[in-house]
């Protein structure tokens, strides 16, 4: 069964329900560290150094906006038997590391139902050790590269920018015993290809993705 994967979780619980009984069976949430507090976010910095940060079209000044809500707030909007993933934005140097610290120290989260997907592949074997299970994001051909040219990864999957994925990539991947995740399709005639490619979950903010993977169909 492919994985129906809701990028960005919806800022309700309400939507949330709306989407497990939809078929969706894990949630992504952005995860950074704003004044020391883990929050759901995707501002991301805009045009180097600066106050200006960039989610998508939108953009503020503010140190944390309105719509960054505390980590523990967006997994608690998630019902279960759903699983959550965590997407570390800050994923370069110490600074990956400090968020990853963070994460161990955080109250209320369980492990044993978190997932954590991140470029910073240093810090992989950290969040393994906390009991995380990791998924290694593969977001550039060099990176594809390296990881169909190394050994096995030690992670649970990768998951790829689908513009990535080929049928031969997929089930060279396969191959070595690695499980295959995508993001963020919200097209369904590409939907449709990465399922025939045998893909094992894919990322979507669409809904008709998204019933479309869950149902199979």
């Amino acid at each position: 069964m492919v994985t129906a994967i809701a990028h960005r979780a919806p800022a309700s619980a309400s939507r949330c329900a709306e989407l497990v009984a939809l078929g969706v069976s894990v949630f992504e949430i952005d995860v950074q560290a704003i004044d020391g507090v883990l929050v759901s976010s995707h501002f991301l910095p805009f045009g180097g150094p600066g106050w200006l940060r960039r989610d998508r079209w939108s953009f503020t000044v503010r140190r944390r906006a309105a719509r960054e809500i505390a980590l523990a707030r967006a997994v608690a909007m998630i019902p279960q038997p759903a699983r959550v993933l965590l997407d570390l934005k800050t994923d370069v140097g110490d600074a990956a590391v400090e968020l990853v610290d963070r994460l161990a120290a955080a109250d209320g989260l369980d492990p044993a139902r978190c997932l954590v997907s991140t470029k910073g592949w240093h810090t992989l074997d950290a969040l393994r050790g906390h009991g995380y299970r990791t998924w290694r994001t593969v977001a550039d051909p060099t990176a594809l590269a390296t990881v169909l040219a190394g050994p096995p990864v030690p992670d649970a999957a990768v998951t790829v920018r689908h513009q990535l994925l080929t049928a031969e990539v997929v089930a060279d991947l396969h191959a070595a015993g690695t499980p295959v995740m995508t993001w963020t399709v919200n097209e369904p005639a590409r939907a449709e290809a990465l399922l025939g490619f045998g893909v094992d979950g894919i990322t979507s903010d669409s809904v008709e993705v998204l019933r479309r993977v869950a149902s199979g169909s």
